[in-house]
């Protein structure tokens, strides 16, 4: 029976939880990301290019499955062998595992629009609601504007809707001087409101 201190003692490898969640979005396949992470593993290591034999071992695939899926993550760019002199002077090979995380970063910097668009939506559905009317063109590219060039987060524009209604002034131009004014004054959540709010004496 196998002692659990070994087990323990056998270390863990560290992946990244976005790499976790999106490896399909990169487009690996189920065989090619148990790959990677047996790669990442003997990285952390300290084996910068593993041998096909450890590699079948370790994966339970053969030597062509192997030749296979590391050529099909350099194609989709996901890694690279990469050479390096060593202290004695000679080249050796190693796997390059970096650019699957620029892919990554690549992956949630476009994603960044998609989110912003589905946050106007809702945030013009709220106003319409609120205002009881659709909201014209130039007012969805003001509010477009808060997200996407004022940088104001969602929350705090839903906060300034809620001030302008309980003032009963049903209009986006007030809706952005109120915006102005808390980023004069650093306010960017709905807690420093609250507590700009207390300290002011308001409800």
């Amino acid at each position: 029976m196998v002692n659990w201190k070994s087990v323990v003692n056998a270390g863990s490898t560290s992946i990244n939880n976005l790499l976790i969640q999106h490896f399909q979005d990169l487009k690996f396949t189920s065989e090619e990301f148990v790959l990677f992470v047996n790669l990442k593993m003997f990285q952390e290591l300290g084996i910068k290019f593993p041998s096909t034999a450890q590699l079948t071992h370790n994966t339970g695939f053969s030597a062509a499955q192997i030749y296979q899926l590391t050529q099909s993550l350099i194609d989709k760019k996901l890694i690279k062998i990469q050479s390096q002199t060593s202290e004695n002077h000679k080249f050796q090979d190693y796997y390059d595992l970096s650019p699957v995380y620029e892919a990554l970063q690549n992956l949630q910097e476009s994603s960044k629009p998609a989110q912003k668009d589905d946050a106007a939506q809702t945030i013009f559905q709220k106003i319409e609601v609120e205002f009881g009317r659709p909201l014209s063109p130039i007012e969805r590219q003001t509010i477009q504007e808060w997200l996407t060039q004022d940088n104001y987060s969602p929350e705090i524009i839903n906060l300034a809707l809620k001030e302008a209604v309980l003032n009963q002034v049903y209009s986006l131009k007030y809706i952005d001087r109120i915006l102005i004014n808390w980023e004069k004054q650093h306010i960017t959540t709905a807690a420093q409101l609250q507590n700009n709010k207390s300290h002011y004496g308001g409800n």
